[in-house]
């Protein structure tokens, strides 16, 4: 694998529902690479295809069109050797802390019990040294933690169990869906900052997949836009977010709250213009057009840009 390579990568990728005369597209023609010691956020609102692309890339879903990539190699017909490697190689971190944990054991069978599938030369006292300093990466104290069970911790506790579980396997790709949107805003910045420390010293590629822009910004170096299954913008963060040269992303930018603007304040024919940008922009979009450096868009119908 070239330095430039990505370690993973979604290749003209397309996940299809639906009856064959009325195909539903979950997601259509995605791109894009993760590379090692950066962070990708994926952003959009809810439906716009954020966790069809987390899923087929954790494998739940197989591709109807295009090639799911690791190290440059096609994972459609790899060995199963080859895809248990794969597995370990890259893990998620859930939306929910609740229940991405089984209530019925303790917070060392989580954290031990990859241990024992992945790396099988480890005796009982070293999976327990392991889980601690696990613990300890993700600053929770092993004494007050290891024997109690998920619902004794609060949920900011529980995403620190649930990324120290991910890294138990030493892996090479975090995918992140949504890890703070179930939390209290006053834990939220503890997580992230714990996913940006993790990311350094691991040198992880990190898929970040957020509606939050304002997290985006702060964890990633780069953002890709999607609405409707597509990517509609794509590139460096700050080029991107100040910036923005797609109409959706520039919606998603305005609804961003403003605590100078009122809710009742929108403009004459602003809702009807905010839906025929929806409407277009869920049109399939083919052709990709360049607006500065690092930074790329799939033009709409009549589109000015500026």
């Amino acid at each position: 694998m070239s330095e430039n390579q990505p370690i993973l990568a979604l290749d003209n990728v397309s996940k299809i529902f639906g009856r064959a005369n009325q195909p539903i597209y979950a997601a259509r023609s995605v791109s894009f690479g993760l590379h090692a010691g950066r962070t990708l956020a994926l952003v959009g609102e809810s439906g716009s295809g954020k966790t069809t692309a987390a899923r087929l890339i954790m494998r739940e879903y197989h591709p109807d069109e295009g090639r799911l990539l690791f190290r440059g190699e096609p994972l459609g017909k790899a060995s199963a050797k080859a895809i248990k490697a794969y597995r370990a190689s890259v893990q998620m971190v859930f939306q929910d802390p609740f229940s991405s944990l089984n209530p019925a054991h303790t917070i060392r069978y989580h954290l031990e019990r990859p241990l024992r599938l992945h790396q099988r030369q480890l005796g009982r006292a070293e999976r327990r040294a392991a889980a601690e300093a696990l613990l300890e990466r993700v600053k929770l104290d092993p004494k007050l933690i290891m024997g109690k069970f998920p619902h004794e911790l609060s949920g900011g506790q529980r995403q620190r169990i649930s990324i120290a579980r991910a890294l138990a396997v030493n892996p090479q790709v975090i995918v992140a869906d949504e890890p703070t949107s179930m939390l209290d805003v006053s834990v939220r910045l503890g997580i992230l900052n714990l996913l940006n420390d993790m990311k350094k010293q691991d040198n992880l590629a990190l898929l970040y997949i957020t509606h939050d822009i304002a997290t985006a910004r702060f964890v990633a170096e780069d953002i890709m836009v999607m609405y409707a299954g597509q990517i509609v913008e794509w590139g460096a963060m700050d080029s991107v977010l100040d910036n923005p040269q797609h109409p959706y992303t520039r919606l998603l930018l305005a609804a961003v709250p403003d605590p100078d603007r009122r809710f009742d304040a929108a403009q004459p024919g602003e809702l009807e213009q905010i839906e025929t940008i929806r409407r277009q922009a869920a049109l399939p979009q083919k052709d990709i057009q360049q607006v500065g450096e690092n930074h790329f868009i799939r033009p709409i119908p009549d589109m000015v840009i500026g």
